[in-house]
């Protein structure tokens, strides 16, 4: 194996050991969002808030629909048994009753609109729970696939440090210094490949005929021009 293989290889196994722990991270916050859940779930409370103001403005249209009935009723009677004298008094209770009964028709038309209200507080409700149902459904299903995938990739990251090295050893020790710079400089990745013998396959920049020609030997360290990485050539 040459100088700069060994560096490739090492390359390899570290690129599944980040590319694993970057998805067990992201699962991590995944599983920590409850965003979709905690929404549905003030979408359920607000119903019931709407539900409740709708009950409570319908009860209080009866209460004062029956509270008007009970006292034109009363006049009524008052006036049929005789209770009520004077032509004053009497014109007065049946001019109240005639207002109740004004009163009533807006009255019934206010209770009207009040039973649409509820009702229609009603579904609301019931589309917000059937939502949050299914949204918790969802949830469950996808942090459970979530959890899965991540102990896989748990699993896997072990033999994948063992992996590691093992390789690190075939690596010559000088190079590890500007291996591990690399890698922290380029997004994990320290070494290129070199494509048809002539083009890095990170930065895509034909390299140079001198450094077409070290990096074929595979001896010697070479640094890509215009990327900074190391050049690995495959044989």
């Amino acid at each position: 194996m040459s100088r700069v293989s060994a560096l490739f290889d090492l390359q390899q196994t570290d690129s599944k050991i980040d590319s694993h722990t970057t998805t067990i991270n992201s699962i991590a916050v995944a599983l920590e969002d409850t965003s979709t859940i905690d929404a549905a779930r003030v979408a359920v409370s607000q119903a019931e808030t709407e539900l409740v103001a709708a009950r409570s403005a319908l009860h209080e249209l009866e209460a004062a629909a029956e509270k008007q009935a009970q006292h034109a009723n009363k006049l009524e009677k008052d006036l049929y048994d005789g209770k009520i004298k004077g032509q004053k008094e009497m014109a007065a209770a049946q001019s109240e009753i005639v207002t109740f009964r004004q009163r009533k028709r807006e009255t019934d038309d206010q209770s009207l609109e009040a039973m649409q209200g509820l009702e229609a507080a009603e579904a609301g409700l019931r589309a917000a729970k059937e939502k949050l149902a299914a949204t918790e459904a969802e949830w469950q299903r996808a942090t459970s696939a979530y959890r899965e995938e991540s102990a896989r990739l748990q699993a896997e990251l072990a033999p994948l440090h063992i992996e590691r090295e093992k390789k690190l050893k075939m690596v010559m020790p000088p190079d590890l210094p500007l291996y591990d710079k690399l890698r922290q400089q380029k997004q994990g990745v320290a070494v290129s490949e070199v494509l048809y013998g002539k083009t890095c396959s990170k930065c895509r920049v034909e390299l140079p005929l001198a450094r077409q020609r070290d990096i074929k030997g595979g001896t010697n360290v070479v640094l890509c021009p215009s990327c900074g990485r190391i050049l690995y050539h495959k044989f």
